[in-house]
Formats: structure tokens, C-alpha cells, sequence
């Protein structure tokens, strides 16, 4: 991948496509037809789907006109759920391209689905379970849910960043088992401990930058759900997570002991997804930056990708994190093989 001009620097892509977020043009301006799922537990998702939610059993034909493509409301020929990143939803112009290019040029009759996490993306929090890395039932409730709704039909999934560590540990902790026909994902972490730890590194840019970013996100998020979240047996050190200095803060006084934790470290090394990747039995992409200023290479399971017949791994010299710019025009470069890696998988 050639990095976009004055992108080369993993920091700067990164910092330069978060910027990018509510961007749109010609090949992200989509609408979503959207439906909340309630899951076993009480707590809510909202699922956008695109073009829009097929009937679950069809009778007869109907031709719906979405945008500039005509379609016959039949079985969906393949469905792929995306999975967001920590605090990310649809919205994102980054989720908006790769849906739009997965309808447009993947397989024919291709629907997508965006599962977005509790909380966010105008999904009220309705119970105390805030999302986190380790949390993968809500992803498991909508694969049985589609199965169910839509049998016979491939189904594949896509993860960002958090949403790829689930996705991850959900394939491995399904293993044959799996109902999801090929998965791909986009900047995994797979060590969580270690990416907390690149996070942690006094740098100017994880000072100035990276921290401020993602504790504001992470702090307005505990602001807006503060009655939700403390409606729990389990009380939170609430008023002190709203003064956090870092993320890790955070999740200290919050996220872990919110996701049955007694303790930060001990939540970063049960929900790492890597100890999962021997034990997948999915085709499985995963593609991974070398510059990514938030997933150190060593946290890359590599030698376990080699021997897991399953998986594959793509790993660039430049893209830093979730970004993958490339071109003067600022293209998203993974989308293309992420594409073609679910036209040939989901048959």
C-alpha cells in the first residue's frame, strides 16, 4: 500500500482519518434502514442495515428501487455484519465506503448489517453492561438471529479495532462450531494488555493527541449513561471516572469491573483475542499496519497465522490505525480486498 502524500507517518493517517468521520461523498452518502434488537440480557443494539432489512421469508417478488439499484425483494444472496471499533457506529465514513462498495461491487444480492454497540449511535444504554473487549454475546445473539431469520444464507462479518478483537474471540471460541462463513477484520489488537500499553507510552502524540481523544470519548460516553450504568447491584467509581486524566483510568474505575473484572490488567489479558487464533475454523482475513501507533507487531500472533490453514494475514508497512489511506484522492485501501475476500468466500 502506497500511503497517501504528507500520510506516510502511521500517527499522522491515524489522526488525519479520524478527522474524516462524518465525511461524505459519492461513495459513502448511504442510508440505513435501521431496527433495534433487544438481546436476552435486556440490553439494546440498533442493527442498520443496508440497503435495507430483507423479509425474513419472502413470498413471491417485489422489485424495490434503493438509490440507483433496482432490487427484487427475495432471499439476500450472502448477509455481512459489521462490527464497529470502541466508541465508532454506521455513521462513520469509514463503515459508510466499505458498506456501499460491499452492496455495489461484492457479490450479487449482497446485504450488510451494522451491529452498533450499546449506547451508542442513538441506541439508548437500557441496562448497567457497557460494551468492552471481551463482551461477545451480542455478536453470537445476532448470528443465531440471522441464521434463524435467513436460513440457507452465508453469513460473513467484518470488525474494527474492538470489534475486531470480538469478532476474533468469537470465531475461536465458536470453532467448528461457527456459523459465519468467512470473517475479516481491520486492525485487530489481539493483545489487548499490549495495546493499552502503546497507548500508555509517554509520547507527544498519545499526550496531545491519542489520550485526550479517547478519554473525552470515553468520559462524555459515561456522562450521558451515568443513572444507566450505576442502576446496577455493583456500584462504579463514577464521579472519579468523569475526572479521568486517561483511558486507562477509565477502565480501571469502570470498564473492568463493569465486565466482571477485579482488576484492569486482569481485563486487558482475558479479553486479548490472540490466544483465539489457533483455535479459528473460518476463513479469516486479517489485515494489520505495521505503523499503527495503537497495535505494536508484536502483539500479532504471526507465527500462528502461518500454521492455521484458516487464516490470513495481511500485514502493510503503512496505514496506522483504521486509516489506510491511500492516493491523492485519500482512497480507503483495504476495502478492495476486503471485497473480493467476501465475493469468493461468501457463496
Amino acid at each position: 500500500m502506497v500511503p497517501s502524500p504528507f500520510l506516510a507517518n502511521g500517527k499522522l493517517m491515524s489522526a488525519y482519518s479520524s478527522m474524516l468521520a462524518k465525511k461524505r461523498d459519492k461513495d459513502s452518502d448511504i442510508s440505513y434502514d435501521r431496527h433495534p434488537m433487544t438481546m436476552s440480557d435486556g440490553g439494546l443494539v440498533s442493527l442498520d442495515w443496508y440497503p435495507r432489512r430483507p423479509l425474513a421469508d419472502p413470498v413471491g417478488s417485489t422489485d424495490v428501487s434503493v438509490g440507483s439499484y433496482t432490487l427484487a425483494e427475495t432471499k439476500p444472496a450472502s448477509i455481512v455484519i459489521v462490527l464497529p471499533a470502541s466508541m465508532g457506529s454506521s455513521n462513520e465514513h469509514r463503515i459508510r465506503s466499505l458498506t456501499m462498495s460491499l452492496f455495489a461491487n461484492g457479490s450479487s444480492g449482497c446485504y450488510i448489517v451494522v451491529l452498533n454497540h450499546r449506547g451508542f449511535s442513538r441506541t439508548p444504554l437500557v441496562t448497567y453492561r457497557v460494551p468492552s473487549f471481551n463482551y461477545t454475546d451480542d455478536l453470537h445473539e445476532v448470528v443465531e438471529y440471522l441464521s434463524k431469520d435467513y436460513p440457507g444464507t452465508p453469513l460473513g462479518a467484518i470488525g474494527y479495532s474492538m470489534g475486531a478483537n470480538i469478532l476474533t474471540k468469537y470465531l475461536g471460541e465458536q470453532g467448528n462450531e461457527c456459523k459465519l462463513s468467512a470473517a475479516s477484520t481491520i486492525c485487530c489488537p489481539f493483545d489487548v494488555t499490549m495495546l493499552y500499553g502503546a497507548l500508555a507510552a509517554p509520547t507527544l502524540f498519545n499526550t496531545h493527541i491519542l489520550q485526550p481523544h479517547l478519554t473525552g470519548a470515553a468520559v462524555g460516553f459515561v456522562k450521558r449513561h451515568y443513572d444507566v450504568i450505576q442502576s446496577g447491584a455493583r456500584k462504579y467509581d463514577l464521579d472519579g471516572t468523569i475526572q479521568a486524566k486517561t483511558v486507562l483510568d477509565v477502565d480501571k474505575l469502570m470498564t473492568a469491573p463493569n465486565a466482571g473484572y477485579s482488576s484492569r490488567e486482569k481485563y486487558y489479558r482475558e479479553s486479548s483475542s490472540r490466544p483465539y487464533v489457533c483455535k479459528i475454523a473460518t476463513p479469516y482475513l486479517a489485515i494489520n499496519s505495521r505503523d499503527d501507533p495503537m497495535v505494536p507487531v508484536d502483539a500479532i500472533p504471526i507465527e500462528v497465522f502461518r500454521t492455521n490453514p484458516y487464516t490470513a494475514l495481511l500485514l502493510t508497512n503503512h496505514g496506522g490505525h483504521l486509516a489506510f489511506l491511500t492516493g491523492a484522492a485519500q482512497k480507503i485501501w483495504y476495502i478492495d480486498p476486503v471485497v473480493h475476500f467476501f465475493k469468493s468466500t461468501l457463496q
